[in-house]
């Protein structure tokens, strides 16, 4: 952004600080989820009307939404005034058509924001307040603001200012010190995500920061109360669990769970997400899918999970857990929701883990759904990389051929878990020998986001590499904890990249 266009937002912030009334911009805001009474009003309006930030949909805004690291350096290019950026896919997950593409690329130009070491600018990633007040600071010094600090003691006053990690020790610092950063009554919380009422009351400071200071003294305005950043609590999202009655298998019953957004109501429709889970797992990875499932039912979201034959709290054989029956199982459970429940059928997504990877890519691939949103965690698509995992060509005939003999064979996965794989299962997974992905591209258009990790020694990161190049998917690596991802996994940043990576891209592809 220009010093000149700087120096317009604030001046246009005179006139609007100096009426001194709350709701400064218009008597009721734009979004119906924004109320004029909050924190965050002001600085909505203000960041909307100039076009820097939109709403989730015509009427929302989405306060409470996680703020991604693409999200976060689009508002900050808006703002530049959406300065020349040349897309050179200097990212190799961004890709040209990306409605983020040139902000990435000009905030990697200018020192806004930098990728990480294996290529990636993992665009879906969350944002924590820590690394807002970074891209506000690093933005601030390449406009050329003077981020010189008065007082360098501005966080001694917070308890955890020592949770502050070193590279945004300044950052914050300087944010705090001019106001642009206040903390909550929990202190800086500088791990905490990021909202976007946080993020459009952040760069709101900022752009009209040194207003107050120009403003004619005419008169002395009134105190007013320092804003609190800490929101209200959240409603709680609802789980409804039920039972789906099979179409293919007699008297079989479904475990279904329902993952209601607080605010479900049947006078409206609501996007969906179905979640595949793994081998052997069950409808929720043993909690590992919760903070996806809970976190896209609090933007909005419908979020659906079953347990496969033999998993979870189904009460059939495991014999009976085969490619064929659990993505007929997928579908029933799918179909019964749209039908008894207020679902927007045209915004429907899947989400595929491991072997629910393959389920996905599968069912994409028989067009048995149109989906709107594709995601694939380690997706388990290479048979011949499956027979390797299970003890190479020579292993996986000798068990097959025991499994056709006696119906199934009894297999202890490396996880311990003792499973009856049936002659079914293996005839199964040998239907499609290669090019299981280029089916599902051929049948599927839609954004897609890919998630590996560097250490997967299950699914192998050329796999799913594979897979994303061949469907054309954003991509989000992991750098540690293997197959565990942010299931099972132990490391932060393996966490975050899994789950609320996983939350932005169906809140960004379903909520329109």
């Amino acid at each position: 952004m220009t010093r000149k266009k700087h120096l317009l937002s604030i001046i246009l912030s005179l006139a609007l600080t100096a009426a001194c009334v709350p709701a400064a911009f218009a008597a009721e805001s734009a979004f119906t989820d924004v109320d004029t009474t909050s924190y965050y009003s002001d600085a909505v309006d203000y960041m909307s009307e100039n076009g820097y930030i939109a709403g989730m949909t015509e009427t929302t805004f989405g306060p409470d939404v996680t703020v991604s690291r693409a999200m976060a350096v689009t508002v900050l290019y808006r703002m530049s005034g959406e300065a020349s950026a040349e897309y050179t896919g200097v990212f190799s997950d961004v890709a040209e058509d990306a409605y983020y593409a040139e902000a990435v690329e000009w905030a990697a130009a200018n020192g806004i924001a930098a990728g990480y070491v294996d290529g990636t600018f993992a665009p879906n990633a969350s944002v924590s307040r820590q690394d807002l007040a970074s891209f506000i600071y690093r933005y601030a010094k390449a406009e050329g603001a003077d981020v010189a600090v008065a007082d360098d003691e501005s966080l001694a006053d917070f308890a955890d200012a020592d949770d502050v990690s070193d590279y945004a020790k300044e950052a914050l610092t300087w944010a705090v010190s001019n106001g642009i950063i206040y903390g909550t009554d929990n202190g800086l919380e500088p791990a905490a995500f990021s909202t976007r009422a946080q993020l459009a009351v952040i760069d709101y400071r900022y752009a009209t920061l040194g207003a107050e200071a120009e403003e004619p003294a005419e008169e002395e305005p009134a105190e007013e109360e320092e804003p609190e950043e800490e929101e209200e609590e959240a409603a709680a999202v609802t789980v409804e669990t039920i039972t789906v009655a099979s179409t293919t298998r007699e008297e079989a019953q479904i475990p279904t769970y329902v993952t209601l957004p607080a605010d479900y109501s049947t006078e409206n429709t609501y996007p969906m997400v179905i979640l595949c889970h793994g081998h052997g797992g069950n409808h929720n990875e043993w909690g590992g899918f919760d903070t996806i499932t809970n976190g896209v039912a609090e933007n909005g979201i419908i979020a659906v999970t079953l347990d496969y034959p033999g998993c979870g709290d189904s009460t059939e054989s495991f014999q009976l857990n085969t490619m064929t029956n659990m993505k007929n199982d997928t579908m029933d459970v799918l179909n019964y929701v749209i039908a008894n429940y207020s679902v927007d059928a045209d915004s429907v997504g899947i989400f595929g883990y491991s072997m629910g990877g393959r389920i996905a890519l599968e069912l994409v691939a028989d067009e048995a759904y149109d989906f709107a949103a594709l995601e694939l965690v380690a997706p388990a698509e290479d048979t011949e990389a499956l027979i390797t995992n299970f003890g190479g060509e020579e292993v996986w005939e000798e068990m097959k051929a025991e499994a056709n003999e006696n119906g199934y064979i009894v297999y202890t996965t490396v996880y311990d878990q003792v499973l009856e794989l049936s002659a079914e299962w293996f005839a199964d997974i040998e239907r499609i020998e290669d090019g299981l992905a280029e089916a599902a591209a051929e049948k599927y258009d839609g954004n897609s986001l890919v998630i590996y990790a560097v250490d997967d020694t299950v699914v192998l990161p050329e796999v799913s590499i594979a897979v994303a190049e061949i469907l054309g998917s954003e991509v989000a690596v992991t750098p540690a904890d293997g197959h565990s991802y942010g299931f099972y996994g132990t490391t932060p940043e393996t966490i975050t990249i899994t789950n609320d990576g996983s939350i932005n891209f169906f809140v960004g592809e379903l909520i329109k």
